[in-house]
């Protein structure tokens, strides 16, 4: 038994024998335990409000024992987190994992004067009844030091902070331990990488996607009958924090009789070798609250309802009301809103297969929306081109930056993640497709949320028709649409200024070489169909294909 399982069973039994164990509690019950503590406030309709130390994930001070081989460090961790919390009364916390077909269980352990973070969870991750788990697959412990007050003052790479995560090569050997941070994400995404782990590396089953799914029933025109059927159309929406996901998951592209639209999860889900989707947070979503108004109607009335977690949202004094348009705090806030309160949120977790899968990116370089070839889709998500949020490192929230298949929790062989990755996709013949939602061409003009939603509308009902040659990135761009405006969906004719252009393109390129050249030299060599299916140098295009762009 490795250390941190040692201690995760040593904590739970000690504190359970001396009669320090808060178990077994309806989410009601831990919303009053919550609610007894200082700084936890009920506000005036009900929901439960509270700030954290961090107000963002840990992500320079995260490591796990994959990518980074433990030692004496994490031994003194697990140690101190055994003794720190021996002092104190303990709430432990057992929930689902997903729907709980395929047995994963996690608990989490903090000390009770931060039982906002198991109520938060408990909304989250499960049902509202009770719920004891005999072994749990996931540990995720919680405990603060004397450095944890002094923290407050510095920034986030300047805070002592140690969150360590153990893989493990079994179910049930996986544990994370987070000392001085008491951030409800990190419970979340504790269980998030360890999906992602059990998925790949013990179970074997796939891969874990940092994507979403949404289910739609449109009228679509089928040739063969000469008609329009009512089709099933499922898309996995890929994107890190920040970039629209939850946005586009949670807006109904159906209008017409009989048409349906749901969303099926919104932050990650096993993506399996036969194609199908489940997601793994059946109670609720952690929702970014920055900018949550009346243009998401859905999630504005969920996050306003009393039966919501707010995290790190300005409130009001007296009455205490949320604002979601102060974010002088953090734009970092978030809630946690429950699926029953979304209409729009389908009654179970999973998809038989998926259709499409759309990749979120922010780069005024790219268009609205270009098609991908397998091997091109492959490739991006190696290159995960996107932005950094508040939600990461919010010192460099807005700037352009490189992330693994748009996941920050991946662990082990990248390479062989991204050739599962690619198998899934051309056994199952999924569709895959690169959106901006950021702003585009020469003057950064919004990729409005209007122009998303009308161009996924149309690339669901068929109505989107892409080049024949590539654009300056090697991707296929619309040449046709119906909902959609065309004049503003393509890159490089809202470029006036061309050596602008040029410079530009020849930047991006020379980032993405060297992105190359450091990932082949950890992981091994991107056979060749893949790694040359994208350019990583700037062409120009050749007078033909000019004509065809311009």
């Amino acid at each position: 038994m490795n250390t941190f399982k040692q201690a995760a069973v040593k904590i739970y039994n000690d504190a359970k024998k001396e009669k320090r164990l808060i178990e077994g509690r309806t989410l009601e019950e831990l919303k009053r335990i919550a609610l007894r503590h200082e700084g936890v406030i009920q506000t005036q309709v009900g929901s439960v409000a509270a700030d954290s130390e961090p107000m963002n994930r840990c992500a320079p001070h995260t490591f796990n024992n994959i990518d980074h081989p433990f030692g004496e460090p994490e031994e003194k961790l697990a140690k101190q987190a055994v003794e720190r919390l021996s002092r104190e009364k303990v709430v432990c916390l057992d929930t689902m994992v997903g729907d709980g077909r395929d047995g994963v269980t996690a608990r989490f352990i903090m000390p009770e004067q931060y039982a906002q973070i198991a109520y938060g969870l408990k909304l989250l991750m499960d049902y509202p009844a009770a719920r004891v788990v005999e072994e749990p697959t996931y540990t995720i412990i919680f405990f603060t030091d004397e450095a944890f007050e002094a923290n407050k003052k510095k920034k986030l790479i300047d805070k002592d902070v140690s969150v360590r995560l153990w893989m493990g090569e079994k179910r049930g050997e996986q544990v994370k331990i987070c000392r001085n941070t008491i951030y409800l994400g990190e419970g979340k995404k504790g269980v998030f990488m360890f999906e992602d782990w059990r998925v790949k590396a013990i179970d074997k089953t796939g891969i874990f996607l940092h994507a979403g799914a949404r289910r739609d029933y449109l009228w679509v025109y089928d040739l063969e009958t000469e008609r329009p059927e009512l089709t099933e159309v499922v898309t996995a929406i890929s994107g890190l924090t920040a970039t629209g996901k939850t946005t586009t998951l949670c807006r109904r592209l159906s209008r017409m009789p009989q048409e349906t639209s749901e969303m099926i999860g919104d932050d990650g889900g096993t993506f399996a070798h036969d194609g199908s989707y489940a997601a793994f947070e059946i109670g609720g979503l952690y929702v970014k609250t920055e900018g949550l108004d009346e243009s998401q109607p859905e999630i504005l009335r969920a996050a306003e309802s009393k039966d919501a977690f707010l995290e790190n949202v300005a409130v009001t004094k007296y009455p205490y009301m949320p604002d979601f348009k102060d974010i002088r705090k953090t734009g970092n806030g978030r809630a946690i809103v429950t699926r029953e309160k979304l209409e729009i949120a389908s009654p179970g977790l999973r998809a038989d297969r998926l259709h499409y899968i759309v990749m979120l990116t922010r780069n005024p370089l790219a268009n609205v929306i270009s098609k991908l070839t397998p091997e091109q889709a492959t490739m991006q998500f190696i290159y995960g081109e996107s932005i950094e949020s508040s939600g990461g490192i919010p010192e460099e929230a807005g700037k352009f930056k490189r992330e693994f298949f748009l996941d920050p929790f991946v662990a082990g062989d990248r390479l062989e993640h991204a050739m599962i990755f690619y198998e899934i996709l051309r056994r199952n013949r999924i569709k895959c497709y690169l959106a901006n939602t950021g702003t585009i061409g020469q003057g950064d003009e919004k990729v409005t949320l209007r122009q998303s939603l009308a161009t996924y509308n149309d690339l669901l009902r068929y109505q989107l028709r892409f080049s024949y040659e590539p654009d300056y990135l090697g991707l296929h761009y619309p040449i046709k649409c119906d909902r959609a405006n065309l004049d503003l969906m393509i890159s490089h004719r809202l470029f006036p200024d061309k050596d602008l252009m040029k410079k530009k393109l020849t930047d991006f390129f020379r980032g993405r070489e060297q992105f190359l050249e450091n990932f082949e030299g950890k992981y091994g060599k991107i056979p060749e169909a893949i790694r040359e299916s994208v350019p990583y140098r700037y062409r120009d295009i050749n007078d033909s294909e000019r004509i065809m762009a311009e």
